[in-house]
């Protein structure tokens, strides 16, 4: 079940509460988190923070109107999106606090201490150093960003189309403390969210795009020329530029003395149908451009289109994995220029690099050449293992909680200890002998397994673009990565298999089965709850098992989640709803295999950390599927092998239960 958490007024301790008893209900579920805020108590954002660090699960932030002071600092915590048309603030800690010399140099202490906190914060996710975020917050100014100026630093990683945000949440509020720090005139946001008039709200908007469309014109090495800035400056500050007549004037000006890349006279299209014309463009301009100005620029050539190799890498394959499906946390601040762009465009700026112009080049004969470089199969293959990284650990979240993680070394088998027998600290009397327990050879055999697929980028995939038919099956494949995982652990619990004492995983000898058809009720969860808290060691000393999941078939789905909400109670009639902590803690996984093995059977789980039942084990701990490619020179395609090299074992039975 998806989670959904609005940050629309003022940050305050009991927001930082709710927001964390919400969490701890479930641990390891889809967070969305939307911001409307000025801020509030800095203590109570940075609990906030620590809360949603510690999540399990995926979080997404959106910004709908303004995030402003401490709100910001709950940016910090995961991939961030915000309306373009809004704005975010950054200012130093503020207080209240009034009385004497001593009261207001130690509130200062305390102030500078803050500030040494959210320096921490900002860290984490800005692209500014240390002492250019602490000079945000000490310089006793208010700094405002729109979204494209947040979006630079790092604060913000994806712009959104403009919302209606007074539709949407209704006014937005100043807080009283707010007001105190700044002037109305100094408040933008407040602008924004308040315009009612519809006229200035459009006349707002287009200024904006406007300005948007202007600078997004100077890019790439161009924007680090200072007579092309101040054109630039020039057009955004006359509200009577238009994008259009700006760049005319900036093209007009980057092209003062440079000559034609292909010289005097040169043919501006060849090759017949199908060829790349002499105004292909890639970003951030065009070729017969932006070389020749990159060369004058810096007095030498910048290859991929004036990136340069590593960030046009990082940058296009990240591009091209987001077309594809994956769900990167951070993308790189260059993948945006290359969301247009097609396999076409990309191999074209490859062959650039090498010294051949492609120009005038046909599509097909574009793609042979490009396949016969690394840099073009490396881009591909390096999108490929983006999507299926990300996929799969999004997918497989939930399963893996249950489990621990293991790295094999090669295909051999390995024994793995059962660990609920190990024995624990026995006492030490004085000049006595240290007792020893033994670590017997016995234990559960398991080896990796191989699983793989193959994919084929082919010459017509490619001179066609067809991107969109790469996605749905590099989505699909990882899906199955996932989905493999899941049919060997749920395959392992129905299979009740025997650990190295000759018992099976659940069984009377290790008291964590009980038969009696207590359903997914409360009189059955104490009753697993009980078999689960009396395991003992070999010494017969009680284990620290503690309740963690409840996996059931998806039958009994609506039953357990009914049943953990249940558990709340109000001790007295003057008191708050309570939950007792380790109800709290319950994560609730289902599963239809479970209900093809039997449908009322069901299982209580520990922390892994504490008792682990299962071990996921991987090829030196890589825990996603790797990929291996090579180009077929006789049909021009490109092959990828993709396999996923994994193992599974039980490893122990005082964390789990089997309720039959």
């Amino acid at each position: 079940m998806n989670l959904k958490f609005f940050v629309f007024e003022e940050i305050t301790n009991s927001m930082a509460r709710e927001l964390s008893e919400q969490l701890s209900r479930q641990p390891s579920a889809p967070l969305s988190l939307t911001i409307n805020s000025y801020g509030g108590d800095v203590s109570a954002a940075l609990g906030m923070c620590a809360t949603l660090r510690a999540h399990h699960g995926p979080i997404s932030i959106e910004v709908q109107g303004v995030a402003a002071s401490s709100a910001t600092l709950i940016l910090t915590c995961g991939p961030v999106a915000m309306a373009v048309d809004a704005l975010a603030m950054i200012h130093a800690p503020w207080s209240e606090a009034t009385g004497d010399a001593a009261v207001m140099r130690e509130s200062a202490e305390v102030l500078d201490r803050y500030t040494d906190a959210m320096v921490l914060a900002y860290s984490a996710k800005l692209k500014l150093d240390v002492e250019a975020i602490r000079a945000l917050l000490s310089d006793g100014k208010d700094h405002w960003f729109t979204a494209r100026e947040a979006q630079e630093i790092g604060l913000v990683d994806t712009v959104l189309p403009a919302r209606r945000i007074a539709a949407n949440t209704g006014p937005l509020n100043v807080p009283a403390r707010f007001k105190k720090m700044i002037s109305s005139t100094e408040l933008p946001s407040a602008e924004i969210v308040h315009i009612q008039d519809a006229a200035a709200r459009d006349a707002l908007a287009r200024e904006q795009n406007r300005r948007r469309e202007i600078k997004n014109l100077l890019v790439g090495p161009l924007a680090r020329r200072p007579e092309l800035v101040e054109v630039l400056n020039a057009c955004l500050d006359d509200m009577t530029v238009t994008a259009a007549e700006a760049s005319q004037r900036l093209l007009k000006r980057q092209g003062e003395g440079v000559e034609s890349i292909g010289g005097p006279g040169a043919v501006g299209s060849i090759g017949g149908p199908g060829a790349v014309s002499a105004n292909f463009t890639l970003p951030p301009g065009s070729l017969t451009r932006e070389f020749a100005a990159a060369e004058r620029a810096i007095g030498r050539p910048v290859g991929f289109g004036g990136f340069g190799h590593r960030d046009f890498i990082s940058a296009a394959s990240d591009a091209l994995a987001i077309r594809w499906g994956a769900r990167l946390p951070k993308a790189h601040p260059a993948a945006q220029d290359f969301q247009g762009t097609g396999l076409l465009g990309l191999a074209a700026m490859i062959m650039s690099s090498t010294g051949h112009n492609p120009v005038g080049l046909p599509a097909a004969s574009l793609v042979k050449a490009v396949l016969t470089t690394s840099d073009f199969p490396n881009l591909l293959i390096e999108s490929v293992n983006k999507v299926l990284s990300t996929r799969v650990m999004q997918t497989a979240l939930e399963h893996r909680a249950l489990c621990e993680k293991g790295s094999l070394s090669d295909f051999k088998p390995t024994k793995v200890a059962d660990l609920s027998g190990l024995p624990g600290l026995v006492r030490k009397y004085e000049a006595g002998e240290i007792t020893y327990g033994s670590l017997s050879d016995s234990g559960t055999e398991y080896k990796l397994s191989t699983y793989a697929i193959g994919l084929a980028f082919t010459r017509e995939m490619m001179i066609n673009d067809d991107l969109d038919a790469i996605g749905p099956i590099l989505r699909n494949t990882a899906a199955s990565g996932a989905r493999l995982e899941r049919d060997l652990l749920f395959g392992l619990l129905a299979s009740n298999p025997a650990m190295s004492d000759g018992q099976p995983l659940f069984s009377s000898a290790h008291g964590n089965v009980d038969t009696s058809g207590k359903g997914v009720s409360i009189e059955g969860l104490n009753a697993a709850r009980v078999l689960m808290r009396r395991q003992k060691d070999a010494n017969e000393n009680y284990l620290l098992t503690v309740p963690r999941f409840i996996v059931v078939p998806v039958g009994h789905e609506s039953d357990a989640e009914a049943l953990i909400a249940s558990l709340s109670y109000r001790p007295s009639a003057d008191t708050e709803m309570q939950t007792p902590e380790w109800v709290r803690g319950l994560t609730v996984i289902s599963d239809p295999r479970l209900d093809d093995q039997d449908p009322e059977d069901w299982y209580l789980i520990s922390d892994p950390t504490v008792a682990p039942v299962i071990r996921l084990g991987y090829l030196n701990g890589r825990d996603t599927p790797e990929t291996q490619e090579e180009v077929d020179f006789n049909t021009d395609t490109l092959r990828c092998k993709i396999r996923f090299d994994v193992a599974i074992a039980a490893t122990g039975w005082a964390g789990a239960v089997k309720m039959a």
